[in-house]
């Protein structure tokens, strides 16, 4: 689930969206009235993705200097009025105009989780890049487990992988292990 952090001028405002937000099972994790406090939040959670609903203005700063500091994986909701949205700068966010239908707000706001949601796994499912260090010594803890144990490479590197896992360790750290005991 994504976290929702809800900022605005008003702490009433945000209040009253928070509450809209839980009610239909959404992750709230912060309501703020200024920016340095959204950017404390975030701050304090560590690697999530997240949606930050806001008004055009908070106490601090606008929505535009806000934006500027989010994190990658972070996206914005941005509430106010017609005249308000239009002539807000080009930026990548989901403009909302006031007043609203709640479910119209809802499928908005679910929508933009399900698309955060993909990019996450997305993500996940890349190949990491290892560094040319880091595939010599998995090549290297390979190569000692084909010898030592008669593996074929296949096998080393399952090897490998489940003991990370099982481990809690990365497969760099394994093969480190690896390669101390059996070389």
């Amino acid at each position: 689930m994504v976290s929702i952090i809800v900022a605005f001028k008003k702490q009433t405002d945000a209040a009253n969206i928070r509450n809209l937000l839980t009610r239909f099972g959404y992750n709230v994790v912060g309501v703020c009235t200024s920016g340095a406090a959204v950017l404390n939040v975030i701050d304090q959670m560590i690697d999530s993705d997240g949606i930050v609903i806001c008004g055009c203005r908070l106490n601090d700063m606008d929505y535009f200097n806000l934006y500027k500091y989010l994190p990658e994986y972070y996206e914005m909701v941005v509430m106010g009025s017609r005249a308000a949205l239009e002539q807000m700068e080009y930026v990548d966010v989901l403009k909302i105009a006031l007043p609203m239908k709640t479910q119209a707000f809802i499928n908005n706001i679910e929508l933009l989780e399900t698309t955060m949601m993909r990019r996450r796994k997305k993500r996940r499912e890349m190949p990491k890049n290892r560094s040319g260090e880091e595939r010599i010594l998995i090549d290297s803890a390979k190569s000692l487990l084909m010898e030592a144990k008669k593996y074929t490479e296949e096998e080393a590197h399952r090897y490998l992988q489940k003991t990370s896992m099982s481990n809690g360790t990365s497969i760099v750290e394994t093969a480190q292990m690896v390669l101390e005991l059996f070389g």
